[in-house]
């Protein structure tokens, strides 16, 4: 008894440390803006690596001093199916399905980093880029093991499910608050002058300070509430054995059996009296503030991709449509009035009217979604039809409500989508050039103004998987659709209702960057971990049946999903076992009998060296991350200083720490002397090849100088990269008339007239490029290329001064 408690026990702390860490990397994606920026993400991937490696060495630890002192392994990740090997083939190879599927999930995550790594190590496009997406990655791929372990254990999947409501609830609320004035949110609103951008002129960005990436993320967590209320009200018996879902509400298990049928025709038990109002109303909460913050973002991507997927899983799941129309109407139709009131003031309230407003709608979509969707369950015949049509006219009515508001976005030409069409030409243009692994992290960021084809601005692609194309090819790209495969298979067989949400993930980073923001990626690995959490609590709560009471069943067993080992599931039979989830051994846990302390195979000694693996690899990127966030603590210090000496100190101490940061060594190499600038320049381009900046430094450090060929060199370099750039142009030409007229000065006219006639090559390169732009149209002109009045006059000196050679 005293091993089997110390097991336990240490299983417990074990996940508790893991839902620590899921909730650190909750709270991280909601604070540092959807983990967009990795520049401030540093300090936050340091602790999270220093964490991971934490915990890796306390159950390295932990485990090792439990096998010498005679206890068994840790159970861990065990008996998530409760199927047992003489159950039906069908669900054998649903288990054996699920095993592979989490393998592939976990293996892939794995896999793009080492890519990365791979990448970094041979010398990519950009090396602070790859170093990025590697740390990146390592975030993810941790997270992807931490919350699959989490949603298998008894204690980790509440933090699991509690963690994944609250994140939603923490960003839609903080943005509807900035709204009313009450929490300060500096970019929570996004203003444009565009009507093709915003037909009102303010959209609601959030936390993430992007409209279209807040609205995405608001039709993940809308539609995981909206088919867990619709499934929750469907018909008992249909959907308990259809989707196989237990209700939960705000993402926290309801203990009480409230979807347990009784008797022979399967007639729903009474809810409890004292607590069922409340419990309806928790899981009916957070539908207002998703679809209001999904609607006031105003993105049409998100509204298109989230119609998409209610429609694919509903076609699929056609007893879902009633219970969903009833649950979602009102809050709809409350939404869309809060919509049109909000769009009309500007997005800009006085704090008391936004709350009474906000309020008021949000009590009273609360209510009347509360009662339609219990009529809709309880009333038959005409009754039932009465509500399901009225829920139908306020979705109708709502619809007409917010479309009417934004028609010309949606019926009228848009550049912006004419300008994703010019990104992805491009991008596949540049992915032809490194079609198999592609040229390591941020690779459009990084090259994006030599591929370009028009002078656009775009510094992203707007289309994950064209991203994921640049940085790792097609072997990249076929690992990830593998996941995606393999997540949608999990999805689809534990737990269907989580296949919208997921569906919004995958549809709408097809048309923009959200890819880009961890937190996708954070969601991304959530949802299969919320699917096993509830398939889970299905099979722990699953009446017993009353002839499987009056005899022991022979060699029950249960299979770990993670593992694939099986396991003796009955804990009264002699001989019945556990296995470790990262050992993969089996041992007894009978607790009244007495079993010999099992040997060290060489599977146990090789699960304990991936551990060790594991640990000193995350050791590792958390001393590349820390080296990181103090280069890029000594650069924004040297930033806000003053003091040209404090400055260069600064700047190099920041180079110290993070030699890769091509702009560290930009601002530094503007401080320095010729020959330091240059050296240091040609350093940096080490380890950045093609950046277009350090090469324009060169340039200018050699227009300076007396050596118009390598002036000449670095200018053609860096217009190569850059070949949209009116300044560069100008002070390319004017760089070689300045060399010309000295040259002429000190009596070398020979050199001069080189100057002269490089300086009229620029100027006619520069004419070409912007009459050609001139006749396509001003139509993504952005960076609006163009001849200058500037370039005119160097014409004309050009002219003048040849006549004088």
């Amino acid at each position: 008894m005293w091993r089997f408690k110390k097991d336990r026990s240490l299983e417990s702390s074990i996940a508790y440390m893991c839902g620590a860490l899921v909730i650190t990397a909750g709270v991280g994606a909601c604070l540092l803006r959807g983990l967009f920026f990795t520049e401030e993400m540093y300090p936050f991937l340091t602790l999270w690596f220093v964490l991971c490696c934490t915990c890796s060495l306390y159950y390295l630890v932990g485990v090792g001093a439990w096998r010498k002192s005679g206890g068994g392994a840790v159970s861990g990740i065990t008996g998530v199916n409760g199927v047992s090997e003489g159950s039906e083939g069908s669900e054998g190879s649903e288990v054996s399905g699920e095993n592979k599927a989490l393998r592939i999930l976990l293996s892939v995550s794995l896999i793009i980093l080492s890519l990365y790594v791979i990448h970094w190590l041979r010398g990519p496009l950009s090396s602070q880029g790859t170093m990025n997406e590697m740390l990146r990655w390592g975030l993810y791929a941790s997270f992807a093991l931490l919350v699959c372990f989490c949603a298998v254990n008894r204690v980790g999947r509440r933090i699991v499910n509690v963690t994944w409501s609250m994140a939603g609830m923490f960003l839609s609320m903080s943005a509807l608050l900035a709204v009313c004035g009450v929490v300060k949110l500096p970019f929570a609103v996004a203003y444009s002058n565009s009507a093709e951008v915003s037909a009102t002129g303010v959209r609601l960005a959030g936390l993430m300070e992007y409209p279209n990436a807040f609205g995405a993320v608001m039709a993940v967590f809308l539609l995981e509430r909206l088919f867990a209320v619709a499934v929750y009200y469907g018909e008992p018996k249909k959907s308990v054995n259809m989707l196989g879902v237990r209700s939960v509400g705000l993402g926290m298990e309801c203990a009480e059996a409230e979807r347990r049928s009784k008797g022979a025709g399967g007639v729903e038990a009474e809810q409890g009296k004292a607590g069922s109002t409340t419990a309806a109303l928790l899981r009916l909460l957070p539908l207002f503030p998703y679809t209001a913050a999904l609607l006031l973002s105003e993105s049409r991507g998100a509204w298109l991709t989230a119609a998409c997927a209610c429609a694919a899983v509903l076609l699929w799941k056609r007893q879902l449509i009633a219970p969903l129309l009833a649950a979602g109407a009102a809050p709809v139709v409350a939404a869309a009035l809060l919509y049109r009131q909000l769009a009309r003031a500007g997005l800009a309230v006085e704090p008391v009217p936004g709350l009474l407003l906000l309020a008021g709608l949000w009590a009273g979509a609360l209510l009347a979604c509360l009662w339609l969707c219990r009529r809709q369950r309880s009333a038959a015949g005409t009754a039932r039809a009465a509500m399901l049509a009225l829920a139908a006219a306020g979705w109708t009515a709502a619809g007409i409500a917010v479309l009417l508001h934004v028609r010309e976005r949606i019926t009228g030409p848009s550049s912006t989508v004419s300008a994703r069409g010019l990104f992805y030409r491009d991008a596949w243009r540049l992915a032809a050039e490194a079609p198999w692994l592609g040229r390591g992290g941020e690779t459009w960021r990084h090259a994006y103004l030599a591929a370009q084809s028009r002078p656009y601005v775009g510094s992203q692609v707007h289309n994950g998987y064209l991203d994921i194309l640049l940085n790792l090819g097609f072997v990249g790209l076929a690992a990830i659709l593998l996941m995606l495969l393999a997540t949608g298979w999990l999805l689809a067989t534990k737990s269907p209702r989580l296949l919208p949400p997921f569906l919004v993930i995958v549809l709408h980073s097809v048309v923009d960057f959200d890819w880009s923001y961890g937190l996708f990626w954070l969601l991304l690995f959530w949802l299969p971990a919320l699917a096993l959490a509830e398939d889970k609590q299905k099979h722990q709560s699953a009446p017993t049946h009353p002839q499987s009471e009056t005899k022991l069943p022979i060699q029950s067993t249960s299979t770990n999903p993670l593992t694939n080992v099986t396991t003796q599931a009955n804990p009264l039979i002699a001989q019945s076992t556990s296995t470790n989830p990262l050992t993969n051994v089996t041992t007894p846990t009978n607790p009244l009998i007495a079993y010999p302390t099992p040997k060290k195979s060489p599977q146990i000694r090789l699960r304990q060296l991936i551990g060790t693996a594991v640990c000193c690899f995350s050791l590792l990127l958390g001393v590349l991350s820390f080296h990181a966030a103090q280069g890029e603590k000594f650069y924004r210090q040297a930033i806000m200083s003053v003091d040209p000496s404090v400055k260069v100190e600064l700047l190099q101490q920041s180079l110290g720490w993070n030699p890769r940061s091509p702009r560290t060594a930009i601002a530094l190499s503007r401080l320095l002397s010729g020959e330091q600038s240059v050296s240091l320049l040609r350093q940096s381009l080490l380890y950045s090849p093609e950046n277009a900046s350090l090469s324009w430094e060169l340039a200018e450090r050699w227009m300076s100088s007396d050596h118009p060929g390598a002036a000449l060199y670095w200018i053609g370099q860096s217009l190569r990269l850059d070949k949209y750039n009116n300044a560069k142009w100008v002070k390319a030409i004017e760089g070689m008339l300045l060399m010309g007229q000295k040259k002429l000065a000190e009596g070398n006219p020979k050199e001069g007239l080189v100057c002269v006639a490089s300086g009229n090559e620029l100027l006619l390169e520069y004419r070409r490029l912007a009459e050609e732009e001139a006749n396509k149209g001003g139509q993504h002109n952005d960076r609006e290329f163009q001849m200058t009045e500037e370039a005119d006059d160097l014409s004309r000196r050009l002219s003048m001064l040849a006549l004088r050679f």
